[in-house]
């Protein structure tokens, strides 16, 4: 897929997103196509950051392993989305695997690429710290949630994917859906499945939310953000 420019591609609220259209389109022409299939990986934990890319289609997998191998689903990113960004802008080490959840497309920057645009054009850089402070919060939330109690601790992931995933009400029915199994689902909350099942059964009861045939519905947004917020 050619790009001339990036700002159709972009979701509100992304990293570059809030760039002017004339950088977005001096960045376009300089990025590299590349297709990956399902289950592929990106990159991994420990690997140089030597790129950031902007997902043109599909969807991926951030999430990082303990030491005894259990999984914590960190964020689920689609298209629009940009990926990679915090290793390529310092340099160091990837800090998690980024995983193909289906066959997706992306727009590959090298980091070499990003510095000369840092160095050469003062609102390119503004806009990166800017994304880079919004990420940073989310990580705040997402750690302050694990002291939680189960219930409030799945709330408030429902908040964050409906937040980091800007997920749309639906016009005939409010409600936000998004495909997501439930392994990935309890791996994103920091619970097990038997626990999160639980959870989603209470939630059902009060009308709040919905998961079946991996495809989660926000049914009560209000409600889940006041449960959350709770401390009852």
């Amino acid at each position: 897929m050619d790009v001339a420019d990036l700002s159709p591609f972009l979701r509100d609220g992304s990293l570059l997103a809030d760039l002017p259209g004339a950088c977005l389109e001096r960045l376009a022409p300089l990025g590299q196509n590349k297709r990956f299939a399902k289950g592929q990986t990106v990159f991994q934990k420990g690997d140089p950051g030597d790129f950031l890319a902007v997902i043109l289609g599909g969807r991926l997998k951030i999430s990082t392993f303990s030491v005894a191998g259990a999984e914590t689903v960190l964020n689920l990113l689609q298209s629009g989305d940009v990926v990679g960004e915090i290793a390529a802008i310092d340099g160091l080490e990837r800090t998690a695997d980024a995983i193909v959840n289906e066959d997706t497309e992306l727009l590959i920057f090298p980091r070499a690429t990003l510095l000369r645009l840092m160095a050469d054009d003062a609102e390119f850089s503004a806009s990166l710290a800017k994304a880079l402070a919004l990420k940073l919060r989310a990580a705040s939330d997402a750690l302050e949630a694990t002291t939680l109690d189960m219930s409030r601790r799945v709330a408030a992931a429902f908040l964050r994917l409906v937040e980091q995933n800007a997920l749309e009400a639906s016009e005939e029915t409010g409600d936000y859906t998004l495909a997501i199994d439930q392994t990935t689902l309890a791996r994103y909350a920091g619970l097990t499945r038997s626990n999160l099942n639980r959870v989603l059964k209470r939630f059902e009861r009060a009308g709040a939310s919905r998961h079946e045939k991996g495809v989660l519905e926000i049914l009560d947004l209000d409600w889940l953000q006041d449960f959350a917020e709770s401390e009852d």
